[in-house]
């Protein structure tokens, strides 16, 4: 059997299609989101919590420890480890995170940065159980 033109065409366009509903559900979910925050660890405890959805412009955290000195800094929507006095140097690459899950670590001065989602008010429903945010973790 040949394969025509128009069977590739229309194959091709249901592919495309099938796609439209996870592109709609992603939308969504980002706009209904509060967006995205950085949150820095300072030897396992919350040191600063900063919004990065709608964030322009240049700000720097300066972080001194008696472990060493740090300075991060966020530029408009990512966040990234402009300084760091440690030996190693690791906690430069990525150079810049800007998606919930990513982190960077200075593993010798003890910090974390970590983007993280917004988090969920309490009475807000779970998309996928559609249970009041207080009943799981």
């Amino acid at each position: 059997m040949k394969v025509k033109k128009w069977d590739v065409i229309i194959i091709s366009l249901f592919v495309i299609a099938s796609f439209i509903p996870a592109l709609i559900f992603t939308l969504q979910a980002r706009a209904n989101s509060g967006g995205y925050y950085v949150e820095i660890k300072v030897q396992g405890e919350l040191y600063e919590t900063r919004q990065l959805t709608g964030h322009t412009g240049r700000e720097e955290i300066m972080i001194e420890t008696d472990l060493g000195v740090n300075i991060v800094e966020i530029i408009d929507e990512k966040v990234g480890m402009y300084e760091a006095d440690c030996p190693d140097k690791i906690c430069y690459s990525p150079e810049y995170i800007s998606r919930p899950g990513e982190t960077i670590v200075c593993l010798p001065n003890r910090i974390v940065i970590e983007v993280k989602g917004e988090k969920p008010d309490a009475d807000d429903e779970d998309i996928i159980t559609g249970w009041a945010s207080d009943h799981h973790e």
